[in-house]
């Protein structure tokens, strides 16, 4: 297994981890914690789309990181720094 595979099982994993959060209701689902670590996790898994490349899965992590980043925006601009 090289680098990129590892960075692209970790941004899997911070998904699921994430996901699961949700589901348990540890976390909120419009709040800081979710957004980010989806965010990151798109990230990451694109990261390993460079070296193993799929056009599909570019396209969803690339909308992925435009809505994370969308999201994080929204919070920041309606709570300023105190988004965590």
């Amino acid at each position: 297994m090289d680098v990129y595979s590892i960075v692209g099982l970790i941004g899997s994993c911070l998904y699921l981890t994430s996901y699961f959060l949700l589901v348990k209701e540890k976390i909120d689902g419009n709040g800081f914690k979710y957004i980010a670590m989806n965010g990151l996790a798109a990230c990451l898994v694109l990261v390993s789309l460079t070296e193993h490349y799929n056009l599909p899965s570019v396209i969803i992590q690339v909308a992925w990181m435009i809505i994370s980043f969308f999201g994080l925006y929204k919070l920041w601009k309606n709570n300023g720094w105190k988004i965590i």
